[in-house]
């Protein structure tokens, strides 16, 4: 009886999972592109890019380059054109940095925030996490290569989610590396 209660209890977890994993992806549909945003995780304000830190200019050309060959329209400004219309959706990416004598595991994050309203009152808009997934990396003496590593393969995966409902976009990608 214990391993029955025990299977349906995981059954019900994994199904519950992709079912919000379905639903995130769902809300990538119709998206022109993102703004992309790379900031430092735990960091009171965002820095100007000329005070970044090394790791958080590499996570930055590594995220371009992946949306490039994607296929994904991206911009770094606010003031943009086809995506600024479409809700201002910003892909950000929290970068940790490794803290001397740290023992813990650091967290990386990306997250997809959009302009949304509210079904009961639709004249109410806010900002709203509609897509994220988040990574781990750590032990003592975080090497900046896995942090790169660890957010370049969440970038994959939403990359991927956003491909599986715009798979016009995915032709057109596929379209520009043949020229």
């Amino acid at each position: 009886m214990k391993g029955i209660v025990l299977a349906l209890t995981f059954l019900l977890a994994t199904s519950s999972a992709a079912s919000a994993q379905s639903q995130t992806t769902e809300n990538l549909r119709g998206l022109k592109g993102v703004r992309l945003m790379v900031m430092l995780a735990r960091y009171p304000h965002r820095l100007d890019e000329a005070q970044w830190p090394e790791l958080l200019k590499m996570v930055q050309a590594d995220a371009y380059a992946k949306l490039q060959a994607a296929g994904i329209p991206f911009s770094r400004s606010r003031f943009v054109d086809e995506i600024g219309k479409n809700g201002d959706p910003r892909l950000v990416i929290n970068v940790p940095i490794d803290e001397p004598n740290s023992s813990t595991s650091l967290a990386t994050e990306v997250k997809l925030h959009q302009r949304v309203r509210l079904s009961r009152d639709p004249s109410i808009e806010t900002d709203a996490v509609t897509w994220s997934r988040e990574g781990g990396v750590g032990g003592p003496g975080l090497r900046d290569s896995r942090v790169r590593q660890q957010i370049a393969g969440l970038i994959d995966l939403f990359i991927q989610d956003y491909l599986s409902v715009n798979p016009k976009q995915s032709a057109n990608s596929t379209k520009q590396k043949s020229k």
